[in-house]
């Protein structure tokens, strides 16, 4: 999103030659690198890398379902679209950084939808993902064909919305699943803080983007006033890749939480906080004959 006017915000082409992104925000150019367009805002962007890293060793290390590692990638391949783009600031990266928002997010949402949907009933399993599949084929076509980023943006808040509420009802109703025992219970109140705190980070990054956009010719102001390396610090839109890169990161040990609750038991897990990111520890081996799933009908049989 952009609040800013085209023909006040003119950057040349620089390495990579002619800009041609149609999406605008206030930061200064500061040419560290001929190859970075903006150095700031790509250099931002390993932050996602290093989360994505860390999450499929955490997946690795903690026997989680292989989902996982597509849910990470997605986080990863995101980065990795934005350091292009912020490199060359040209239309074609940006589609690589704004289509994998899309389909890395919808991949997340599935992962636990297909776990969780009406309260553990499963549907045919071909449904959802062909679904999803076939609404992400649509707003992948109509986006290249409008170039609209206001288009992007409400799909892409539509998703996280679908995928936020979704969770808040299943983490809040009472006769869920996460509500049959002590350890369901105990995830239960983790997946809340987690998907609280990476709603609110992603919340704060936009605002702070948008803020960035509003107040614009005041922060270029006191970028130039306090001079790089510690303009940085004032640079809003590296903030926003910060900010969500983090609240990604906790959607998706969120999600983990409520997918391998449901796939196996809370028995087998606790969510480790430490010195580092948070993530979801196994501690004890999947049986199949002790899951959430068998303790939920067990329980409404005998209700």
């Amino acid at each position: 999103m952009s609040w800013l006017d085209r023909s006040e915000h003119q950057l040349e082409g620089g390495y990579w030659g002619e800009v041609t992104s149609t999406l605008l925000w206030c930061e200064q150019k500061y040419q560290w690198s001929k190859y970075l367009a903006e150095p700031v805002n790509s250099l931002t962007n390993a932050l996602f890398l290093a989360c994505a890293a860390y999450a499929m060793y955490r997946v690795h290390t903690e026997r989680l379902h292989a989902r996982f590692y597509g849910c990470a990638l997605g986080v990863g391949a995101v980065g990795v679209g934005s350091l292009l783009f912020h490199m060359t600031l040209k239309h074609e990266a940006q589609l690589l950084d704004e289509l994998p928002m899309i389909w890395a997010s919808s991949f997340l949402t599935w992962s636990f939808l297909d776990q969780t949907l009406f309260l553990g009933t499963r549907i045919d399993r071909r449904v959802l993902p062909a679904i999803i599949f076939a609404l992400n084929v649509w707003i992948t076509v109509t986006y290249m064909s409008n170039g609209d980023p206001v288009f992007h943006q409400v799909a892409y808040a539509s998703i996280m919305v679908v995928s936020i509420l979704h969770a808040i009802y299943i983490l809040t109703h009472p006769k869920a699943p996460l509500n049959t025992s002590d350890s369901a219970r105990r995830l239960r109140h983790e997946a809340r803080s987690l998907e609280f705190v990476g709603t609110v980070l992603f919340i704060v990054g936009f605002g702070i983007w948008n803020v960035d956009n509003i107040f614009c010719a005041q922060l270029r102001a006191a970028r130039a006033w306090v001079g790089y390396p510690w303009a940085i610090l004032l640079e809003g839109h590296g903030w926003w890749h910060v900010f969500t890169c983090f609240g990604a990161y906790l959607l998706l040990v969120a999600c983990e939480v409520l997918a391998m609750s449901y796939l196996e038991h809370p028995d087998n897990f606790v969510v480790v906080y430490g010195r580092g990111l948070p993530y979801l520890a196994r501690v004890r081996a999947y049986d199949p004959h002790h899951t959430l799933l068998r303790d939920y009908t067990a329980a409404r049989k005998q209700q």
